[in-house]
């Protein structure tokens, strides 16, 4: 009978959830589930697209047959290569090359669109070079670097008539056939490829040429370029630019007849940033156009905007995003985030794309290593320019305008640049947020940036009562870049639980709350010239993720937090402050794996010389100049100096 009630209580119950009221809720309640999910699903794949939307360019359309080119140039159309085309020549007729084999090799190197085709086109068929040379092949290679197709291809410009040859062996015998005792110029146009073994094979096929034979090799990447010498093309100048365009704008006619455009033409000439490609394009394209107003379009046009069917530019420079591995892709679009000509730090670029996971996950004591590599191949490949070292250990770049329009036209619904007296419309999900052009009186959030709870970077934000709540409400935010912190950070900021990169240098703050030890996935905590901070949190050896600490210029900082040895992860710290009780002792640095500078404060604090060994500097291979300071008097000098000596080898600042 008990057996019978259950069932029935049972059958009662699932009756009861079933009815209409409880399989409406079930409904409702499922659809915001399936909802959600969509949504983060429609995220994550914004996340990891980072390439151009449908409708856009087609990369497809764009195929190898579009980018063949030939050894003819029509010279009356060329404007400032001509230093570049006489260095080049006389390289040529010199043959000054340090290569002692019979094949001497010179590398053309510059970013899409710059010329360096033209530029070989222009040597090629040169009169002088047409007599130096008995040979001379031109053949372009693009993303074919097969060696059995590049054989066959040397063999029919040579014969100029088809080869139907398709081993490797016999290929190679013919062709050495038809190179053995003459002396050649080759001319390999737009190479990809850099598999050494591949051009060591073709290299070797042809060392058989008389001596003075040269091979010419024109490229977007450095790294196929290093072979010596090497000519990095560079730009055209405001006055070359200027007169390409005239050529292509005006046409037969006389500027004079069109004087009203003279001043909009050279607008748009500084558009293209002194590259001729997009010079040539921006000039074909408004040379039908008549009015003012028309060229006043493609004037404050993004290049994106532009008539696919009259604009190379996008799909030119596109090749060199399209030969990217899906990491760097990602690394280098992003940079949109900033306007135009601004600096690039590499330490700060490094520390943005590991918040954001664009460096493929590797050991915290790899990571900043390989987004060193990450930034010297996106260098090498010509996306980032004007690198200069602006002292030890700081690096910074610049990215060529156009570089930067394709990088906007990649994230252009994922990132918003904030400037005064613009309004921005939201379009899709933002994912990234840069404050830096205007002034925390300026800051005025519209509607639309209101609602938007997805972002993932916020880049020079102004600290003001109008933006502080909006950012806290941003809780998949992992880039918090944020000055002028007025008197106190709030203890709210724990809810930011995926934060990995704060910056709040220069804030008036005087205490960081302990709530921020609760940001375990912390990264890199900046808090340089706070001058008035006077404590960090107590528990900061809990921040097992910390890389990186800058607290340069805190001079009210009295003392570090207990126990920093237990960071370690930590590779940067710009000051530690010596205490005298375990725990605040020098020796918490003796497993940090620390980089670039470090300063030692309040050294009388070290008791001995067992002590002062214990931080083990000598052993930080990648510490630069370590600074080490302390109260000396007379009467410890030499103690002092000793306890110096014992800790570091290198160069002693007190």
């Amino acid at each position: 009978m008990r057996k019978v009630e259950r069932e029935k209580g049972a059958t009662s119950q699932v009756s009861r959830f079933f009815s209409l009221p409880n399989r409406l809720i079930f409904r409702m309640k499922m659809a915001h589930k399936l909802k959600n999910v969509r949504d983060r699903l429609d995220a994550i794949s914004r996340e990891r697209s980072f390439h151009l939307g449908e409708g856009e360019i087609n990369m497809e359309a764009f195929d190898v047959e579009k980018r063949q080119t030939g050894s003819l140039v029509n010279e009356s159309k060329i404007y400032g290569r001509d230093e570049e085309k006489k260095k080049i020549i006389e390289m040529l007729l010199t043959n000054v090359s340090n290569d002692q084999d019979s094949l001497a090799i010179y590398a053309i190197w510059g970013m899409g669109g710059l010329g360096k085709t033209t530029l070989a086109q222009l040597v090629y068929n040169d009169a002088r070079v047409k007599s130096h040379f008995e040979l001379r092949i031109w053949v372009c290679v693009s993303d074919d670097f097969q060696i059995r197709r590049l054989l066959r291809a040397i063999i029919e410009s040579i014969d100029r008539g088809a080869c139907s040859i398709s081993e490797l062996d016999p290929l190679q015998q013919k062709l050495q056939e038809k190179l053995r005792g003459r002396k050649f110029l080759l001319v390999l146009d737009d190479v990809w490829n850099e598999n050494q073994e591949e051009w060591d094979r073709l290299k070797h096929t042809l060392m058989c040429g008389e001596k003075g034979s040269m091979l010419i090799v024109t490229t977007r990447i450095e790294k196929i370029a290093r072979v010596l010498p090497i000519h990095h093309i560079g730009c055209l100048s405001e006055d070359e630019s200027w007169s390409l365009f005239k050529g292509r704008a005006f046409g037969l006619e006389r500027v004079e007849e069109r004087s009203e455009l003279e001043s909009i033409g050279k607008e748009i000439v500084k558009k293209c940033g002194g590259v001729p490609l997009a010079i040539n394009a921006l000039g074909s394209l408004v040379c039908s156009k008549r009015t003012k107003s028309e060229w006043l379009i493609v004037k404050d046009s993004q290049i994106w905007n532009l008539p696919k069917s009259e604009n190379s530019i996008l799909p030119a420079l596109m090749l060199s995003y399209h030969h990217l591995s899906p990491h760097l892709r990602q690394c280098f679009a992003y940079c949109c985030v900033f306007p135009k000509d601004h600096e690039l730090k590499m330490d700060k670029l490094i520390q943005l794309w590991m918040a954001n996971g664009f460096i493929p996950f590797k050991g915290p004591s790899e990571l900043y290593d390989f987004g060193v590599g990450i930034f010297n191949e996106l260098v090498r490949r010509s996306f980032f320019q004007d690198v200069k070292v602006e002292y030890p250990g700081c690096i910074t770049c610049k990215m060529h305008d156009l570089m930067h329009d394709l990088a906007q036209s990649i994230m252009r619904h994922e990132c918003v640049a904030l400037e005064s007296d613009k309004d921005v419309k939201v379009e899709g999900r933002i994912f990234h947020m840069f404050f830096g052009m205007i002034s925390s009186q300026d800051i005025s959030l519209n509607e639309d940036l209101h609602k938007v709870r997805s972002l993932r970077s916020c880049i020079d934000a102004v600290s003001c009562k109008a933006s502080l709540p909006f950012f806290l409400k941003q809780k998949y935010l992992r880039v918090l870049d944020f000055r002028y912190v007025a008197q106190e950070v709030p203890r709210s900021i724990n809810n930011l639980k995926h934060l990995r990169y704060l910056n709040m240098s220069g804030s008036r703050i005087k205490v960081l709350p302990e709530s921020t030890t609760c940001l375990l996935n912390l990264q890199t905590l900046k808090l340089d010239y706070c001058h008035f901070l006077c404590k960090l949190p107590n528990g900061m050896k809990h921040m097992k993720n910390l890389m990186y600490l800058g607290i340069t210029g805190c001079g009210s900082l009295t003392c570090m937090p207990e126990g920093m040895g237990q960071l370690t992860c930590l590779q940067s710290l710009s000051i530690f402050i010596v205490g005298k009780e375990k725990g605040y002792q020098v020796s918490e640095l003796k497993g940090l794996n620390l980089r670039n500078e470090l300063t030692i404060k309040e050294l009388d604090n070290v008791k001995n010389s067992e002590e002062a060994k214990s931080a083990n500097l000598i052993g930080k291979q990648n510490l630069h100049s370590p600074r080490l300071c302390g109260r000396v008097t007379i009467k410890a000098m030499y103690r002092t100096i000793l306890k110096m000596f014992l800790m570091v080898s290198n160069l002693i600042q007190i």
